[in-house]
């Protein structure tokens, strides 16, 4: 294992460097299924079954079958990796799609407690490039765990200061 993760690993094609990201939110373009519910008093809940198209701590924006009204509360119950996240958010933006299957919705997180959980889920998605492109290069499987914490070491600390406001 120490041969995987010397210290000066080289970047393989495609990586980013979150040194160089300017942009508050980084979106990652990410198709994970996900369950939407919208959230009205006094009426029968439905889930609605999508898949993300794309990702940041800031929100999400995913593909729905059916129109959502913007400002509708929502509740987001998402599977990445194995791990499923459910989030609290708000439709800011509803558009028909270009080819008329249905619409793309973007939700905003605005409580603490959900940018939290996104902020968290993004690592859980870096860490799994992290792994998928250590094991490419290396011809290797490696435990995820194990993965984390040596992505935790390497590079937690520029992740956290994207955040720092």
């Amino acid at each position: 294992m120490s041969k995987i993760f010397r210290d000066n690993l080289p970047k393989t094609e495609g990586t980013i460097d979150m040194n160089e990201e300017r942009r508050r939110f980084i979106r990652h373009p990410l198709s994970y299924p996900l369950k939407t519910r919208v959230i009205q008093p006094g009426e029968e809940v439905s889930h609605i079954s999508s898949e993300s198209e794309n990702i940041g701590a800031g929100g999400l924006l995913f593909t729905c079958s059916r129109e959502l009204q913007v400002e509708s509360e929502v509740e987001i119950e998402l599977i990445v990796e194995k791990r499923t996240f459910v989030l609290d958010g708000k439709v800011v933006r509803c558009v028909k799609k270009p080819d008329g299957e249905g619409y793309s919705i973007a939700i905003t997180f605005h409580n603490p407690n959900e940018l939290l959980k996104m902020r968290m889920m993004e690592q859980v998605v870096r860490i799994a490039m992290f792994k998928y492109r250590v094991e490419r290069r290396f011809n290797v499987k490696l435990d995820f765990g194990r993965v984390a914490k040596e992505w935790i070491k390497r590079y937690s600390e520029a992740f956290a200061k994207r955040y720092d406001v």
